[in-house]
């Protein structure tokens, strides 16, 4: 998640659970269960929440047909030209990039996190 989060870098967190009042936001830094294997955790940025269609082209993400704006991203880390197909997000699921996108494994390349698999959301770094 650089340059946004450092490795060792302190964050204050808000739990999700089936209870919480928190709602989730487009562009929020989430904490989840990484989908290939649960007993490691991940953070990354959600980009798209249920019913979006997001997609990555070479010159940055498109939300619902218009280009995301994403002032996080560093260009510098940000010089790959990835394009990949559009994606509807379904219901209960997330998609999620990290902000350097050059070295980032996220929804790129393992897909989808699913609702059951988020933790928490960064409320304060």
């Amino acid at each position: 998640m650089l340059p946004t989060i450092t490795n060792g870098q302190k964050l204050y967190v808000e739990k999700l659970t089936a209870k919480s009042e928190a709602k989730l936001a487009r562009g929020e830094i989430v904490v989840f269960k990484y989908p290939r294997d649960p007993s490691k955790g991940y953070i990354k940025r959600l980009i798209g929440l249920p019913g979006d269609t997001v997609e990555v082209k070479a010159n940055g993400v498109w939300l619902n047909g218009s280009k995301l704006s994403e002032p996080y991203v560093d260009s510098k880390m940000n010089l790959s030209q990835w394009s990949l197909p559009a994606v509807v997000v379904p219901a209960r699921s997330y998609y999620v990039l990290g902000d350097n996108r050059d070295n980032s494994s996220d929804s790129r390349t393992w897909g989808l996190v699913p609702e059951d698999l988020l933790v928490a959301k960064v409320v304060s770094r």
